[in-house]
């Protein structure tokens, strides 16, 4: 590049800082980096300064960056014709992308560039050494972000993995620890919201009108409450200035395991460290870790919730809330969904469940039942399974803790023991062998062919037994968490009347058949059955004892 002696280049000075690229050094800050070029500009009477572009938390491995394009603006207008950086790892850490600007843009457009500690001035610069020299530090710079990256994801991973919340902004609800920014505490005042829209949705209220409430209510957003604690704050949800709740907020925070102390991270991921663009991860990749700090809702009601909003769940006809069976009723016969159907008699409306089936496609039988029916029947049914689950629960309180752990795990050790017999049997049959060969009942080859086949059947009977094992020190683990749903039942022992939060709570499906007759299906329904038939065996075990 021949320029004469006495030409005033325009020069802007270009600092970029990013921690992602491992930049922690004091000497890379921005501070120190806008020091270090204004002290080289003091001493170059021909470089004019007109500013400095800063990019403060950006990475080196792209161009797409607010203030380097801004730069480039001017110098394509005819603003700036040199440019100043501490470094070339400053100016980016892709070798491909700062060679195209270095041999081929900045020769171009009449662009001097000068990195200060490399010792590069494209004004003075050797052409043999530097064709050698630049591309060799260009590579360096990019291997050296390519290794922080991955040193940055594996030990994010690690975080993850350990149950460490690695998020910026805590979740709402929740605010980070002052002691460990990677542990949650629970919010007073938002996690008091959340229980309330919790609540309202087992109330059968919609999203939508559990968003009204809160906006009237005068409830900040998550995104205004975040701010109102001093944070800065953004989200792509966000589309008016002054936000207001919405059905989506709503939602998201109904779905989200946060609240009953389940931490889920590590969802999206990026191609690489120069692609950028967020990829969603498959469930199974993501890091799910468990009572990572304390609920604030009861993974009961949370499970509940869940249901509901899998449920076909439209609004009253008075807009408020959900019908108290809605989503729940279906045919016993072909298993559709029994809907709604209002019938005028006089100045009276009468409400039946009729079979979807029958009234749209009349594949099915026409059957239907009374809506005040349905109520009084799932209730009358519904206290006698409390007080059931409420008998068995007391009476497994009365029965000894380990004749109940015995009898649930006496098929699995009646399994193992078979599992042991097999195994004992292998391993005889394998010290026979030798004395069959020696005797010359078998040759050689019979003996290896034999050995392998014993020795083969004698380490799957181990491993299964293994696993057999397993399985019996998981039951005796966890048989007392197999009874903890039995205070859901116990909370509503005193019901006169059902509502939307008990039906959701209690009952999984409700089935209505041709003659009029209903089945309820529980909610824990096989827990309930595995516990009576435990209760039967542990009185088994007793009296075969009192026998002997």
């Amino acid at each position: 590049m021949k320029q004469t002696a006495e030409q005033v280049w325009n020069t802007c000075g270009y600092v970029r800082l990013s921690r992602e690229d491992g930049d922690k050094d004091e000497s890379n800050s921005i501070t120190g980096q806008k020091d270090l070029i204004r002290d080289y500009l003091s001493h170059c009477p021909e470089l004019r300064e007109c500013g400095i572009k800063v990019d403060d938390g950006y990475t080196g491995s792209n161009f797409d960056r607010p203030a380097f394009q801004e730069m480039m603006a001017e110098v394509k207008a005819g603003k700036i014709n040199c440019i100043v950086v501490k470094d070339l790892s400053r100016f980016g850490r892709n070798h491909l992308g700062v060679g195209e600007y270095l041999e081929q843009l900045f020769p171009f457009l009449g662009v001097r560039f000068i990195a200060i500690n490399d010792h590069y001035d494209s004004l003075h610069s050797n052409v043999e050494s530097d064709e050698l020299v630049i591309p060799f530090k260009n590579l360096i710079n990019e291997a050296y972000c390519r290794d922080t990256s991955v040193k940055t994801r594996s030990q994010l991973e690690i975080k993850r993995q350990r149950g460490d919340f690695i998020g910026s902004f805590a979740v709402f609800g929740y605010r980070k620890d002052p002691a460990d920014h990677h542990r949650l505490l629970v919010d007073d005042y938002a996690a008091d919201v959340v229980r309330d829209i919790f609540k309202w949705k087992l109330e059968g209220v919609s999203a939508g009108d559990i968003a009204d409430r809160l906006t009237k209510d005068g409830i900040p957003t998550p995104l205004d409450y975040k701010r109102s604690q001093g944070m800065r704050y953004s989200t792509r949800f966000r589309v008016k200035e002054e936000s207001v709740w919405s059905a989506g907020m709503v939602l998201r925070i109904l779905k989200n395991p946060v609240y009953i102390g389940v931490l889920e991270q590590g969802r999206v991921t990026t191609p690489s460290y120069k692609v950028k663009r967020l990829v969603t991860k498959p469930r199974e990749e993501w890091a799910i870790v468990e009572n990572c700090h304390e609920p604030i809702i009861d993974r009961y009601d949370f499970e509940s919730v869940q249901k509901v909003l899998a449920l076909d769940t439209r609004t009253s006809v008075s807009g408020k809330a959900v019908e108290l069976f809605s989503g729940m009723v279906c045919c016993g016969e072909c298993g559709s969904s029994m809907i709604r159907k209002t019938v005028p008699s006089g100045k009276k409306r009468y409400v039946y469940y009729i079979c979807a089936a029958h009234k749209n496609e009349k594949t099915c039988s026409a059957h239907s039942l009374r809506i005040e029916a349905l109520d009084e029947i799932v209730l009358t049914a519904l206290k006698k399974h409390i007080r059931d689950v409420i008998d068995l629960s007391d009476l497994l309180e009365m029965t000894d803790t380990a004749r109940l752990q015995q009898a649930s795990v006496k098929k699995l050790q009646e399994r193992l023991a078979k599992k042991q017999e097999e195994i004992d049997r292998n391993q005889a049959l394998l010290r026979s062998l030798y004395e069959s060969l020696a005797d010359g009942v078998i040759d050689r080859e019979e003996y290896q062919g034999l050995k392998k086949t014993y020795s083969r059947r004698r380490a799957e009977a181990e491993e299964q037994a293994e696993t057999i094992q397993g399985e019996i020190d998981q039951e005796m683990g966890s048989f007392s968490q197999n009874r903890e749903w039995m205070e859901q039942f116990r909370k509503h022992q005193d019901i006169t009347k059902l509502d939307r939060t008990i039906v959701v709570t209690l009952i999984e499906r409700v089935m209505v058949y041709r003659d009029r007759r209903v089945e309820i299906v529980y909610r824990w329904h096989n827990e309930f059955r595995w516990l009576m038939d435990l209760l039967l065996q542990a009185q088994g075990l007793l009296l075969g004892r009192e026998a002997v």
